[in-house]
């Protein structure tokens, strides 16, 4: 570009013609910048620019390791609960009171529903053959008075 032919820019400023005159100058003019200076406004770019200090790879891994301690914990102690052998009470077919015992009790409620003429549940079927009668009433009465060890649920 020729310096002489005045740009478009140029040709539409609202500057008056001597200030532009003067920038134009000034422009061309080298500036003398002290080293002392120069080294001032270098070190304090250099402060402003500088990265924020990172916390040391130990103190983060403190941070990470904390939320990975409780997590843990709190896994084993939901790991613990959940398959933690609790001893459920097996109790005896013949124990339809579930009271922990087979006794004239169990009989007795047997003895009722057939009585009442209401359906007995399925599980008053003791002996397996389909059908709650006097035959499953029989049954849970004779392991009541038994004397062995399988009287017992």
């Amino acid at each position: 570009m020729n310096e002489n032919v005045p740009s478009d820019a140029e040709q539409n400023l609202d500057a008056p013609p001597k200030l532009v005159a003067a920038l134009k100058h000034a422009a061309r003019r080298e500036m003398f910048v002290p080293p002392s200076v120069d080294r001032a406004i270098l070190a304090a770019a250099r402060a402003q620019l500088e990265p924020i200090q990172k916390p040391s790879s130990s103190a983060r891994r403190r941070w990470l390791l904390w939320p990975a301690f409780v997590t843990a914990c709190i896994a084993g102690v939901l790991i613990v609960r959940l398959t933690a052998t609790h001893e459920q009470t097996q109790f005896s077919r013949e124990d339809l009171n579930h009271d922990g015992k087979v006794d004239i009790l169990d009989s007795f409620a047997v003895a009722r529903e057939i009585k009442n003429g209401q359906r007995a549940p399925k599980a008053f079927d003791v002996n397996g053959d389909g059908v709650v009668d006097e035959l499953d009433v029989n049954q849970i009465a004779a392991h009541a008075v038994s004397l062995g060890k399988e009287s017992r649920s």
